[in-house]
């Protein structure tokens, strides 16, 4: 994780009617530099009523985490559980975003977390909310 830009910051952003939303500048911009490709990864948050996002090279760096546990201090020796990759890649959508960081919330994420008119993003190192 060295070389990733991590997300920090937050802000309120507008929900048009349509579900379109534009992520802020600065979570946006951490985004462009992980990755080449102009899309996030949606996803509910595992403890949070909200959502979660992430750029797409993050989910490589999650999966091999994920699927070799010495490198993940205290899991050590422990193999792989098929419901921590279903967790962390089954429900999970992908989003385009255009140059101005707008894209569609996907509809079922948006409905499980009750995003109406205003969306709360903050960064939270890793991935945003």
């Amino acid at each position: 994780m060295a070389d990733r830009e991590l997300f920090e910051g937050f802000a309120l952003q507008a929900v048009d009617q349509k579900g379109r939303v534009a992520i802020p500048a600065d979570l946006r911009a951490a985004a462009e530099r992980n990755s080449d490709i102009r899309q996030i990864v949606v996803s509910s948050h595992p403890f949070d009523p909200c959502l979660s996002a992430h750029d797409l090279s993050w989910s490589k760096e999650k999966y091999d985490r994920i699927d070799n546990p010495e490198l993940v201090p205290g899991d050590a020796g422990q193999q792989a559980d098929a419901r921590a990759k279903r967790r962390a890649f089954g429900l999970v959508e992908k989003a385009p975003f255009d140059d101005s960081g707008r894209f569609v919330i996907p509809p079922f994420f948006k409905k499980k977390a009750r995003i109406e008119k205003w969306a709360l993003f903050y960064g939270s190192g890793e991935s945003f909310e």
